[in-house]
């Protein structure tokens, strides 16, 4: 695997607990949301009329079992997060207790702070404290253990990578692999699926 796919895949696994965080987020303001829209009182500005069908998966019971599942999905989110914490303080373990790329990596990875405001919070240049964590990023990937986690994520980095930028789709499965240099996912023989 290149050097800077290694780099990314490393940057992505420290920003998962960032993009869990997010994501419980939004799934909270969503049922604050609907929460809201469904006490309004009738005819105030954020009352909207229930449809008012009689299919399957109408009714009250249905917005019910839909705000059960938001609930839930917080849930799965909140042990996400966690799993990411525990992630995030192993790679930062490496990283020596007295140096400035610690708590660089701390305020970055762990508070979800912007270089902006982690320049303001030690203080140094944006540039400066980039520059650092870019070193840091640099040395960790010299520890045997940090590329295996790294080689280990690359292929569910791929993954995220080919949804979050939805590439065209003459560039074929897996180009971003083959682009870097990671292998790919092993074929399910029909063996492997009947066991499951």
């Amino acid at each position: 695997m290149k050097r800077e796919t290694q780099e990314e895949v490393l940057k992505w696994m420290l920003g998962r607990a960032y993009r869990a965080k997010h994501h419980k987020k939004e799934l909270e303001d969503r049922l604050e949301r609907i929460n809201e829209e469904r006490e309004a009182p009738i005819g105030s500005p954020g009352y909207e009329m229930m449809p008012r069908t009689t299919g399957p998966g109408a009714g009250a019971a249905s917005i019910l079992f839909k705000l059960a599942d938001i609930e839930d999905r917080i849930i799965e989110q909140k042990g996400e997060i966690e799993k990411a914490y525990i992630q995030v303080m192993d790679i930062i373990d490496f990283i020596p207790q007295a140096e400035l790329a610690r708590r660089i990596f701390e305020l970055r990875h762990l508070d979800s702070m912007n270089f902006t405001d982690i320049a303001m919070a030690i203080p140094l240049a944006r540039s400066r404290c980039y520059e650092i964590y870019n070193d840091a990023i640099d040395r960790l990937l010299e520890y045997p253990r940090i590329r295996k986690m790294v080689n280990d994520a690359a292929i569910e980095y791929c993954q995220w990578y080919a949804k979050e930028t939805k590439p065209k789709k003459s560039s074929g499965p897996h180009s971003l692999e083959k682009q870097n240099g990671i292998p790919k996912p092993e074929k399910e023989t029909a063996k492997k699926k009947r066991k499951k």
